[in-house]
């Protein structure tokens, strides 16, 4: 048997992170995986030590009042590796958590390590290369500006493609939007507000507001909330034009004529589905006005960041309103101009990404093998 331990802090690093497991196992059968994940990474046989719903916190006042509880998993993490005493420790992003475990995993066991889906130090703390350079033995990334940045910055590093690539069925939306159980002929606005707490505090009745808007001006609107199906909104009454999706949230986004999402990696996924999104996010004003003095990059949407240029709006804080939301979905959804320069750009988005095998590669190179 050879022993794994892999950490994945975030529902995005869940399907990444099944997505390599089950790569693996294709290489070596007798991979067997022991960390932190969810559902997905369950299913390809993880055994998860912290549900992956308490690990999906973001925002430096939101963080702060769990480190009691981030402290508490570092020590079931760094016990279990001491009794487990995997060959290799696999950290997919979530560098808070990850970068700082990485210190204590290579001081007290001195286990390789890769990091798999870099952080995103070249948007900030961009210091933390310094514990990549001294901690992360293998360091292999999904964007291929990121394989330059760490290049210049004397970091040995693989590009391996975007894992969602895998995922893309290239189905048409006509026919996506029938398997979901919607009017294959009617357009199709998705809202995806976010998986996390104070995600949905912030966004979702900010969704429900835009969505209303905008179907009181295009004609026949169905609607999808999509949403992870761990996420509780029990409580929370939805508009009865809305469908909720939790078997097939990201079928929902694929299927889209045009998005609402809050920044994250479902901003990618939607770029790769050809899916022209307004991209939206508020937080804790503290935290806000934190981020802002720390962020270096001029975007916070991965499409942008990927183009180098506003390809898609971004409406973040006091900008981000019902009325300014619909304005530019509605100005995506119907046919024109803006919508077929927006489907430009996000097919070239898509192309740089790779080839498609990212899990393939990445579990290769990990296994130790060449490519």
């Amino acid at each position: 048997m050879r022993k794994f331990f892999i950490i994945a802090g975030e529902i995005s690093g869940d399907i990444h992170g099944a997505l390599l497991m089950y790569a693996m196992k294709k290489e070596d059968s007798s991979c067997h995986f022991t960390g932190i994940g969810g559902s997905e990474m369950e299913s390809a046989g993880l055994s998860s030590l912290v549900p992956l719903k308490k690990m999906s916190i973001m925002g430096f006042i939101e963080v702060l009042k769990h480190l009691r509880f981030f402290k508490d998993v570092e020590r079931i993490v760094l016990k279990k590796i001491s009794i487990e005493k995997p060959e290799r420790i696999i950290l997919m992003d979530y560098p808070g958590f990850n970068l700082r475990l990485a210190k204590k995993v290579k001081r007290k066991f001195n286990i390789p390590i890769t990091y798999y889906i870099s952080p995103q130090i070249w948007a900030w703390k961009e210091k933390r290369i310094n514990i990549i350079k001294q901690y992360v033995d293998q360091m292999l990334v999904i964007f291929p500006f990121e394989k330059t940045w760490y290049a210049e910055r004397g970091v040995d590093v693989e590009w391996v493609g975007h894992p969602y690539l895998e995922e893309w069925s290239a189905t048409s939306k006509s026919d996506l939007k029938s398997q979901i159980g919607l009017n294959p002929d009617k357009p199709l606005l998705t809202l995806f507000p976010g998986s996390r707490k104070q995600e949905l505090d912030n966004h979702l009745y900010l969704c429900f507001s835009a969505a209303e808007k905008v179907s009181k001006e295009v004609p026949d609107l169905q609607i999808v909330l999509g949403l992870a199906p761990n996420v509780n909104i029990e409580s929370i009454p939805i508009p009865e034009n809305i469908h909720v999706e939790r078997t097939h949230p990201r079928r929902a986004l694929e299927a889209a004529d045009a998005a609402i999402i809050a920044s994250g990696t479902s901003t990618l996924e939607a770029a790769i589905y050809a899916t022209p999104m307004v991209i939206i996010y508020k937080m804790n004003y503290l935290s806000w006005w934190i981020s802002k003095l720390l962020v270096k990059t001029r975007f916070v949407g991965m499409p942008n960041l990927i183009a180098n240029r506003i390809i898609v709006p971004e409406l973040l804080q006091s900008k981000a309103t019902s009325r300014s939301i619909s304005k530019e979905i509605i100005r995506l959804i119907n046919p024109g101009l803006a919508r077929d320069n927006t489907l430009q750009n996000l097919h070239n988005v898509r192309n740089s990404l790779g080839d498609g095998n990212a899990s393939s590669k990445a579990a290769i190179l990990i296994l130790g093998k060449s490519l």
